[in-house]
């Protein structure tokens, strides 16, 4: 049960140092306490844990613009941040994990600037059928981390520039650019300001669970061994394995959408066995394809040995996710 509030606000613009930052605070956070996170990145696009970054991302042109790139913990698709967007962040453990609660808490500070917004999907906001805020979640061990984007005033033309839109996503919405799809709180609500959005999340927070907001302690719980550890996850959200990760010289490739999700399977095959697997998706479960990757190594390329791989696998939290990517792998195989 929740007992105890916090609210850490960056300082910061840096991508790396504000994901840094946020899985220190899950990794910090005690049963009975929750941390509201706000933070901001300039210029940057942040991929899914199991996006291809070349696939989501016109990364020339990012770099040409002074942009950049980073991987997030969490599963789900490409986004864009600058200076117009706020980055919401809840850290707690698993036993106080309450999604719909938390969106609760951005839906209620919305409401109470006179922002009629509501749930949409599988894991967004909207206000009159448009976009403006997607949600994504990630677990380590017995912490949890739920984190939404807010776009109050981004720069459309940039996230249009810089951000490859699916065309099997913008089909399945209906709409045939990612502008159409998405809209700035500013647009319908040209008096919002970043610090009354700030102030309402904090507001929403502490009236949803009925206690007071205290200003998280950096310096007590980020000093010595803290501090290190603050800065190794700053070192891996800026390295090139952590955002690049791993590429495979695939002999085979497939794409499909389904309700959970987009997803592209390469497989390296070589004398009748998988040598590789590599599953990019925009899933919102950030460790099942990992696990699934793992698990086919080695594997004979067999309709039979292939669904014994599956059955052996935990369930993941997708519904649906794990028979589909079994389907799709077996019609490999057959084909």
């Amino acid at each position: 049960m929740i007992s105890k509030l916090y609210v850490a606000e960056s300082q910061s613009f840096s991508a790396p140092e504000n994901l840094a930052a946020e899985a220190a605070l899950t990794d910090c956070v005690s049963p009975g306490e929750a941390i509201l996170y706000l933070w901001q990145n300039e210029k940057t696009v942040v991929i899914g844990r199991n996006q291809n970054a070349w696939k989501e991302c016109r990364l020339a042109s990012l770099s040409r613009d002074g942009g950049m790139l980073v991987r997030r913990l969490s599963g789900g698709g490409a986004v864009f941040h600058d200076l117009g967007n706020l980055n919401v962040s809840f850290c707690l453990s698993r036993e106080d994990e309450d999604i719909p609660r938390q969106t609760q808490v951005i839906l209620n500070a919305l409401q109470s600037l006179g922002i009629d917004a509501s749930r949409s999907g599988r894991n967004d906001l909207e206000v009159g059928g448009r976009k403006f805020s997607g949600h994504a979640f990630w677990r380590e061990g017995t912490r949890s981390c739920h984190h939404a984007t807010l776009m109050l005033k981004v720069d459309q033309a940039a996230l249009e520039k810089y951000l490859c839109a699916s065309p099997l996503k913008l089909s399945s919405r209906g709409v045939d650019s990612v502008r159409a799809r998405v809209i700035n709180l500013s647009e319908r609500y040209p008096a919002l300001t970043l610090p009354a959005l700030c102030g309402a999340l904090k507001q929403a927070f502490g009236e949803e669970y009925a206690l007071p907001v205290i200003p998280f302690p950096w310096e007590d719980r980020f000093s010595g061994a803290g501090r290190d550890r603050l800065e190794e996850l700053k070192m891996r959200f800026s390295s090139w394995e952590w955002t690049f990760g791993r590429r495979i010289p695939f002999d085979l490739e497939t794409q499909a959408r389904f309700p959970w999700g987009e997803v592209t399977l390469q497989l390296h095959v070589q004398n009748g066995r998988i040598l590789g697997c590599r599953c990019c998706t925009d899933a919102m479960d950030p460790v099942w394809p990992g696990k699934m990757e793992e698990a086919l190594q080695n594997v004979r390329f067999t309709p039979e040995d292939i669904h014994a791989v599956f059955s052996g696998l935990p369930p993941a939290s997708e519904p649906m996710m794990q028979k589909d990517l079994e389907s799709l792998i077996l019609k490999m195989a057959k084909e």
